[in-house]
């Protein structure tokens, strides 16, 4: 269970890395399901790394509207922000299912950070890929309608479960709520859109799941 070189991918396969030195320094933690673990603006700084479950990265706004940023998994990290530059929360983070975390404390972090070049060189890779996520999603808003948004967010769906191509089935699948709270709009446009696609036969709808008949033709209906 605590061999985080290898069960979390920001470490595996790193050089000079120490697995039990690695796990020892960390505070291992059994959340349950629907549990906050930070809220936004806190001031801790602790990173931590998801050895089994998922949670979900959220924000609220002063009414109370959430903007659900993105699900992490088993092998993931969240914090890493705070960790590094010291700062306040930049957003909320609940377990979605029971989950298994190892917390480590900001020092530590860094610590490894400036020990390992080969480490330090992944979280940058890291840092730019959600940079470049962040971008992409920016892109869509100002450019894309809602309902080119609900099928590119079943895309990001398919590609996140490995599939390029043929049928893929997403399970559990999220909520019409949550797919609306990724793409700043409202329950109701995501479920007539995914209606729509049901009545041309390119996905299936049912309880905690959506396949997606064939990937590339949803691909190139994007394009």
């Amino acid at each position: 269970m605590k061999n985080l070189a290898e069960r979390i991918e920001l470490f595996r396969d790193v050089n000079d890395l120490d697995s039990k030195a690695l796990a020892d320094q960390c505070r291992w933690q059994k959340v349950p399901k629907n549990k906050q673990i930070l809220y936004k603006d806190d001031l801790t700084s602790d990173i931590f790394f998801i050895v089994e479950g998922m949670v979900s990265v959220r924000s609220y706004s002063a009414e109370g509207k959430e903007v659900n940023y993105v699900d992490i998994g088993e092998g993931e990290l969240f914090g890493e922000f705070s960790a590094i530059d010291g700062k306040p929360r930049s957003a909320s983070v609940e377990t979605i299912r029971d989950t298994v975390i190892a917390r480590m404390t900001s020092k530590q972090f860094r610590t490894l950070i400036l020990g390992n070049a080969e480490l330090g060189l992944r979280v940058a890779e890291l840092l730019v890929g959600k940079t470049r996520t962040l971008t992409q999603r920016m892109f869509e808003y100002g450019t894309l309608t809602v309902p080119q948004r609900v099928q590119h967010e079943l895309l990001r769906l398919c590609d996140a479960a490995g599939v390029e191509t043929g049928p893929c089935t997403i399970e559990p699948a999220p909520t019409h709520y949550e797919i609306a709270s990724r793409i700043a709009t409202h329950r109701e446009a995501v479920s007539r859109e995914l209606n729509n696609l049901v009545s041309t036969g390119l996905i299936e709808v049912g309880r905690k799941r959506i396949s997606v008949k064939d990937v590339e033709r949803l691909r190139n209906l994007i394009l």
